[in-house]
């Protein structure tokens, strides 16, 4: 376990903290910087609904909701111990209070929270199980497939207003389709790090609709055709962000094995 040669403050290591600490610092400004540097369009925005032509509110939750359940799982991998991603939630919610990001600009901060104890509780649900191990392959299943649906019939909307797409919706045809590979993946696969970012994404995308409005449930989408599309979204980055965090801890392992290896043969 990471920091087990360092001494302790009590539950968490020198070591793990410093981990917690470095991951809420990374999970703050890859949030704050990446999609303005690296996303087509320069924004979440002009990405969602420029580039990926995708309606809302609520699409940018494919950046910023997976971008935040990247860290959190990443950080419950890493350390492999429970309280981690509750700890590097109020750690995320600090450093933005101090500096301002994006977070506090929008009053979002409790979200960060919630999605961080949702990851936590769901991780420690048997997943993996019968019955529950079929829930997310399930959910993926029918919202990449009404995904899917509604782009063939000629149904695909765009931007916040959801009006008729005018281009070819890329995005309709890619998230569904990776939802779809998710589903077979989830059911012959259960990971319970991919059930538990894509469920605690898809709250992300219900606290935007309910509560980041100018009244209650003021975001909530014009049309019923786009909510499960936008749910499909959210999923589908909850699992991509898992997945990517699952393949930073694999390679962290065989660097350690590696690494093992040499100290043994010295």
């Amino acid at each position: 376990m990471i920091g087990k040669e360092m001494k302790s403050t009590g539950y968490f290591s020198f070591r793990e903290l410093g981990m917690i600490a470095l991951l809420a610092i990374l999970a703050v400004f890859s949030g704050t910087y990446a999609p303005v540097y690296l996303l087509p369009g320069g924004s979440i925005a002009g990405f969602v609904h420029q580039f990926l032509i995708l309606p809302g509110p609520g699409a940018g939750v494919f950046v910023f909701g997976s971008i935040l359940c990247f860290w959190l799982v990443l950080g419950l991998l890493l350390v492999k111990k429970p309280g981690t991603a509750a700890v590097m939630s109020l750690l995320i919610v600090a450093i933005d209070l101090l500096i301002g990001t994006q977070a506090v600009s929008i009053h979002a901060i409790d979200v960060i929270v919630l999605v961080a104890v949702i990851i936590e509780i769901l991780t420690m649900l048997p997943l993996t199980n019968t019955p529950l191990k079929y829930v997310t392959p399930a959910l993926l299943a029918v919202l990449g497939a009404t995904t899917l649906l509604l782009f063939l019939a000629g149904q695909a909307k765009m931007g916040e207003n959801g009006a008729p797409a005018t281009s070819f919706p890329l995005g309709y045809v890619v998230i569904s389709l990776i939802a779809l590979c998710y589903a077979v993946i989830c059911y012959r696969h259960p990971a319970k790090y991919l059930a538990a970012s894509a469920i605690a994404n898809m709250y992300y995308l219900l606290h935007f609709w309910l509560f980041w409005g100018s009244s209650f449930a003021g975001r909530f989408p014009v049309a019923p055709d786009i909510i499960p599309v936008l749910l499909c979204v959210a999923a589908v980055g909850g699992v991509l962000s898992a997945s990517g965090a699952y393949a930073i801890d694999l390679l962290v392992k065989m660097y350690s094995k590696a690494d093992d290896g040499l100290v043994q043969g010295q």
